[in-house]
């Protein structure tokens, strides 16, 4: 069954759909929460988060828009990461800049100013090439540590620190350029 085909019988709340989205996207939902919260959640937090994103996913199932499943599912799944952290390391502060505006993609998610903005964030990582898009991806949208996507990708844990900076400052000014 296509993503769309899904949607569409998600919005109908069709059982067989969620089962479905819960299938593919568990090990997907379970590494952004794992990853973002920094490897702090136990296995059965990380599971009652996941079960709680396909929960929130399946509420708010007429939100989700034709080819932008995988993306809605990911913005809830980094919001309810969040969350989750934030509660089991209340003592501590663990939220930097870049997870607060992640997470806020999810309450933009509506908003026409989120897909001009996603659009522009696509059009700034065609200008990457490889390794350099991987490493972006890894750490901004999948909250991989440095040293874990060094490890991953075969690279010195330096170069990758490198390219996460100058990736940091080239998305900043295509940003900037565009009014955000």
């Amino acid at each position: 069954m296509t993503e769309n085909e899904l949607i569409k019988k998600l919005k109908k709340h069709d059982e067989s759909a969620i089962e479905e989205i819960m299938e593919r996207y568990t090990p997907y939902v379970s590494t952004i929460i794992y990853n973002m919260s920094r490897g702090s959640l136990s296995t059965s937090d990380i599971e009652e988060t996941a079960a709680d994103v396909f929960f929130v996913l399946w509420k708010n199932s007429e939100k989700v828009k034709e080819g932008s499943l995988k993306g809605y599912i990911a913005s809830i799944a980094k919001s309810r990461a969040l969350d989750k952290a934030r509660a089991a390391a209340s003592s501590q502060k663990i939220v930097d800049i870049e997870d607060v505006l992640m997470a806020d993609e999810y309450s933009l998610n509506d908003n026409i100013d989120s897909q001009v903005l996603q659009k522009d964030l696509e059009d700034a990582l065609a200008q990457f090439g490889e390794p350099d898009k991987e490493i972006i991806v890894r750490y901004f949208y999948y909250y991989q540590t440095a040293p874990k996507i060094a490890e991953t990708l075969d690279l010195k844990l330096e170069a990758v620190k490198s390219k996460i900076k100058r990736a940091r400052a080239k998305l900043k000014a295509f940003l900037t350029e565009r009014g955000y």
